[in-house]
């Protein structure tokens, strides 16, 4: 393998590797990227044996070839470089040679015949939109999907399509057992999409899928029963299903609200923010005191003291109080666009339903806790 490359295509392909390669593991191949050098492009490859991923990249190439090399090591030598374009070099015993201008460094690599066999989802009908609406969806969703891997089919992001009165729609769905978050999106095509029934995207997987739709511009989104891929340009990402079935989620929307009180959402934010300084730093407990046109927000720690806050809400109901994890509202209002939210309860023992009219086909539901 010998090369010529442009540093940024390989500082950008390199960069998106990173998150994905494994850092501890016992298959030390999976701490490495592999590059194959064929035609008039090299391509940059990455596994950790559930996400893997490709991009590829336009290069001068001299002799075609692949080896694996060290992904972090690669990536820092790469990104420091003060050169426009890099000469790489297959060695012997599997090294890389690498050099720019004065700077010449040679890296221990291993066979590219032991880089595991990437899956391939060329077959999967893709969904084009904009990546924007892709990002929003997962922004409203992400803080909901459980971090306990121990509890795997909740430790993802649940996707479905649905019809409602002949228009078809993409929905995306997470929990962590505490709260819930479900958004809707009509997105042209959608009945394309290879769904038999809903699908799991591994927490990690949808990490990446996030960053990549963050970059903004088009891109497209395949899925069906096994694997998912999300391409933009040259950049694609190949995922494996999280094995499980998705709890019912339905049964926890509540249908009737009784009381209903409406707030500034980024007022509310900030009287949580301050309140919640005081709360216990696992739990970050706080009460909700509702009253007519008023909800008071109250912590009491009996190792740091009291903090209370008022401020103005659009209610005119019964006196009720409910205690709530701070932190999960904090990240709602984080996600939403509404400039007013309604918060909405059967009960003061039940979950608290929470929508805005700025973000349409979202819904959010939170359980309540003792206090």
């Amino acid at each position: 393998m010998e090369l010529t490359v442009r540093r940024e295509d390989l500082v950008k392909g390199l960069a998106k590797s990173q998150s994905v390669v494994e850092r501890r593991t016992s298959m030390p191949i999976l701490s490495n990227v592999l590059l194959q050098a064929e035609g008039e492009a090299i391509t940059i490859s990455a596994t950790d044996l559930e996400t893997s991923f490709i991009g590829v990249y336009p290069a001068r190439i001299s002799k075609a070839g692949r080896l694996t090399v060290p992904a972090r090591k690669l990536y820092e030598i790469v990104k420091e470089l003060p050169a426009d374009e890099l000469y790489l070099k297959e060695k012997e015993n599997s090294y890389l040679h690498l050099s720019a201008g004065r700077a010449n460094f040679d890296l221990v690599g291993l066979a590219a015949d032991d880089f595991p066999q990437l899956p391939t989802a060329d077959d999967i009908t893709g969904l084009e939109f904009e990546a924007e609406v892709l990002a929003e969806m997962i922004e409203k969703t992400y803080s909901s999907i459980s971090q306990e891997d121990t509890r795997f089919n909740l430790a993802g992001l649940f996707v479905e399509k649905r019809d409602k009165d002949g228009v078809g729609f993409l929905r995306f769905v997470s929990t962590d057992g505490h709260r819930l978050s479900v958004v809707d999106k009509a997105v042209p095509g959608v009945e394309g999409l290879q769904l038999e029934q809903g699908v799991i995207i591994p927490r990690k997987a949808v990490a990446e899928i996030r960053k990549l739709a963050e970059e903004g511009g088009r891109l497209s989104l395949g899925l069906n029963q096994e694997l998912g891929i999300v391409r933009r340009d040259q950049d694609q990402f190949i995922l494996r299903m999280q094995e499980g079935t998705f709890p019912d989620y339905n049964v926890v929307i509540p249908k009737k609200a009784k009381q209903t009180a409406t707030v500034n959402r980024q007022a509310f934010s900030n009287v949580l923010r301050r309140v919640s300084i005081l709360s216990t730093d696992r739990f970050h407990g706080v009460r909700f005191d509702f009253k007519e046109g008023l909800l008071e927000v109250v912590t009491q720690n009996p190792e740091l003291g009291e903090a209370r806050e008022a401020l103005e809400v659009a209610y005119d109901g019964e006196a009720f109080s409910l205690g709530f994890n701070a932190r999960y509202f904090m990240d709602l209002c984080a996600a939403m666009r509404s400039e007013d939210i309604t918060l909405s309860f059967v009960d003061d023992q039940s979950p608290c339903l929470v929508k805005g009219e700025g973000d349409d086909g979202f819904l959010s539901v939170i359980m309540p806790m003792r206090l």
